[in-house]
């Protein structure tokens, strides 16, 4: 957040004190000797070091400091330790009081994780590639974090804290900072939170992003959400009284149920991804059942309430979920199913422990309080130990580490099983190369094949849950560049990528000797500027990647002798260079588009060039943002584009604001709608009539099939906006026998 400084007065002098004392009281309980005063020792020097600047808020930054504290403590779980680095996250980046003073002060374990927290500041000048440097440095902040996690995780657990602060007093920052942080927390740190067991935390930070980045959705969807409140209590509350009679009847005790609203973003996502009406949404909430019994206790209670439940309620057995044997990667543990409640409602059951329940709510920091700092073999355990071996490879390219790492992230785990039976964990998604890795660096370089359920398969066959898999290897087989395509952990790519530089550079020592006999042919001194020179002007990437192609014959050394060389300097660089073609990643110059001015499109665009984009197809209403590319101009995409948060999180320099000029009949888009319900006679021809005839929207195309008096159509329409796409939508549902109507691409 961007600060100010100014003398803070005396109120808020009392503020801040009070504001500490309140975080002292939520921690206190948890307490060891001495650890009071060190927490003491930590706002004092934070309070020293911050005094006077000011957030963009206009509040005294040290509360920020002090809130990312209390997150850490009450709503993570974490300690004293982790309180005094929250405490002092941001002293090291904006002060002069360095990590060795905290050692001095604090010890080097804090010193450690501070240093974790603390972002790489950008050199100046270094470059004339600001917005390309912008892209790299937020990747090495990333990787810096990330990279830390391998000595101790709570670097991140601190991080998610203060991304979750500021997520949190976002509404002080200019727009287009909201958009960019939005999608950032999007892409990283809500899967991260996720990952880490922080259900609620995660929950949240998806909420305030859809906030962010889609603020009229978020608003409706909010709006609806508190007018239906008291029809989904009164719903909750008939559900709820039969259930808590039954468990007291049959002697369950120490129980707690209760009712939670599904959250926006979860919401909105349904809404998206299955094309329905908010009204339409069957699961708004879901019923939550908690008993505190001992940990030898939790299965055989945990599936008497489930039996009790489904005596209440039919259960929809096809949607049970036993996590309770089969517990997450993240350690989440609970058994799901779904009943048919009053009314014919479909409604979720969720059935957990207190003690699972203090883990999906606190994620890693619960799971080590209960673990009792003992190896347990969880999965989160595991899942933790697979981060930290593809932390390993700490020289590859910091945009490469955080997209592998997002993907890590992402992905569901697989349970498979070695020949023996021994069970085994990787991600999902993964191959047969994939596992030979994952069994030891060797086995996975010699891989040919696999054995699975008496079958061979080749390296790069996809695993599936529950296969067990017998490796084949070959003393002749060795890794190849192809394996990068379907090899998806990381420990595997970073051992590929490893054995392919090691081949590369023994081929590029070839290609050096080459390049020296040339220059000396030409009586030309070799120095590694006058390289680097000639690198960056046949545009090689690098000296390794040039020297391997010419032991390759990609570069011609004939090509040398047209350089103009003079004092160790190639004369007509700027020349070449100037008329060199643009790359993909810069962004393209003909577009000086000023980007705190709304663009209006197909209005006030007539000397920029756009094209509305396939991946999102978005129609003249829909909330949308234009997106700078090198040879298609702006392309404008849908807010809510399955690619918004990768390109806003990337390439934030490349986006723009936008905005329709007005819903002009000129301009027509073409989509398609879905229609099945109960055939009937003259059907079609009521059909096309409310298109045609009543609406006056054009269709492209029409086609019907019938399969036991049930039909299924598909019309393809061209309609100005999405407003006109609405209407005609609810006009179709309007007709007897139609059960429904959904958009699908064209």
């Amino acid at each position: 957040m961007t600060r100010t400084f100014v003398v803070p007065s005396d109120d808020e002098k009392k503020m801040i004190l009070k504001e500490y004392r309140s975080l002292i009281k939520i921690c206190r309980p948890n307490l060891k000797p001495g650890d009071e005063a060190r927490i003491q020792k930590a706002f004092e020097i934070a309070m020293r070091e911050h005094e006077g600047t000011r957030r963009k808020s206009g509040e005294p930054y040290i509360l920020h400091p002090i809130e990312v504290a209390r997150i850490a403590a009450e709503e993570i779980g974490l300690g004293a330790t982790s309180v005094i680095c929250a405490l002092l996250h941001d002293v090291v980046e904006d002060t002069d009081f360095t990590a060795e003073n905290i050692k001095k002060e604090l010890g080097p374990k804090v010193s450690r994780i501070v240093e974790g927290l603390t972002k790489i500041k950008i050199i100046k000048g270094v470059t004339k590639n600001k917005t390309k440097d912008s892209v790299a440095h937020q990747a090495e902040n990333l990787k810096k974090i990330l990279l830390t996690l391998s000595e101790d995780v709570r670097v991140i657990l601190v991080k998610i804290a203060d991304r979750l602060h500021n997520m949190r007093t976002l509404k002080s920052m200019p727009e287009r900072k909201q958009v960019r942080i939005s999608a950032e927390t999007l892409y990283i740190y809500s899967p991260m939170a996720h990952r880490l067991g922080l259900y609620a935390i995660k929950t949240e930070l998806e909420d305030l992003c859809l906030k962010y980045m889609i603020p009229e959705t978020y608003k409706e969807i909010a709006t609806k959400l508190a007018q239906t409140k008291r029809d989904r209590d009164r719903f909750i509350r008939d559900f709820i009284n039969p259930l808590k009679e039954k468990l007291t009847d049959k002697g369950i005790k120490n129980f707690e149920i209760f009712g939670r609203s599904k959250s926006i973003n979860s919401i909105f996502n349904k809404i998206k991804n299955k094309n329905v009406e908010f009204e339409e949404i069957a699961d708004l909430f879901a019923i939550r059942i908690v008993v505190d019994v001992p940990p030898e206790q939790e299965k055989e209670d945990c599936w008497k309430i489930y039996s009790l439940v489904s005596d209440q309620y039919r259960p929809i057995v096809e949607r049970l979920r036993d996590w309770i044997s089969n517990p997450k990667s993240n350690g989440y543990e609970s058994l799901h199913t779904t009943v048919m409640g009053p009314g014919g409602k479909l409604v979720e059951v969720q059935i957990r422990s207190k003690r699972m329940d203090e883990i999906a709510e606190k994620g890693v920091a619960a799971h080590w309080k209960y673990k009792g700092g003992k190896a347990s073999g969880n999965a989160l355990d595991n899942w933790l130990e697979r981060v930290r071996e593809a932390l390993q490879n700490q020289d590859a390219d910091a945009v490469d580490f955080v997209n592998d790492f997002k993907h890590n992230l992402y992905e569901k785990d697989l349970y498979v099983f070695t020949p023996k039976g021994d069970l085994r964990t990787i991600r999902g998604g993964s191959t047969v190369i994939d596992f030979a890795f994952d069994i030891h660096s060797e086995v996975g370089r010699k891989c040919i094949g696999a054995k699975i359920k008496n079958k061979l398969q080749p390296i790069s066959h996809k695993l599936s849950n529950g296969d067990q898999i017998e490796i084949i290897t070959s003393k002749k087989q060795k890794p190849s560049k192809d394996w990068l395509e379907f090899a998806v952990t990381s420990k595997a790519r970073t051992r590929i990528k490893a054995d392919l530089k090691a081949e590369k550079r023994i081929i590029a020592d070839d290609g050096k000797l080459i390049f020296e006999r040339k220059m000396k042919s030409l009586k030309e001194e070799i120095t590694r500027d006058l390289i680097d020179q000639i690198v960056t002007f046949y545009k090689q990437g690098d000296a390794l990647t040039f020297f391997y192609n010419i032991a390759t014959k990609q570069f011609n050394v004939a090509e040398l002798k047209k350089l103009s060389i003079i004092g160790g300097k190639i004369q007509n660089i700027v020349d070449r260079k100037q008329n060199a073609s643009k790359t993909e990643e810069e962004p393209a110059q003909e577009y000086e588009v000023n980007t705190d001015v709304d663009l209006q499109i197909f209005g006030g665009l007539d000397n920029v060039d756009y094209h509305i984009a396939p991946c999102c197809s978005p129609k003249q209403g829909d909330s949308v943002f234009g997106f700078i590319t090198i040879a298609s101009g702006i392309k404008i995409h849908r807010q809510s584009c399955p690619n918004a948060k990768d390109m806003k999180t990337r390439y934030p320099y490349r986006v723009v604001k936008t905005k329709w000029a007005s819903e002009s009949k000129d301009v027509s888009f073409l989509t398609g709608l879905r229609i099945t319900g109960i055939d009937d006679v003259g059907l079609v021809n009521r059909l096309t009539g409310v298109v045609s005839r009543e609406l006056g929207v054009n269709m492209r195309s029409i086609s019907f099939d019938t399969v036991d008096g049930v039909f299924e159509g598909n019309i393809a329409v061209y309609v100005n906006s999405t407003k006109e796409l609405n209407n005609l939508i609810k006009g179709l549902k309007a007709l007897d026998g139609v059960h429904e109507v959904r958009k699908y691409s064209t």
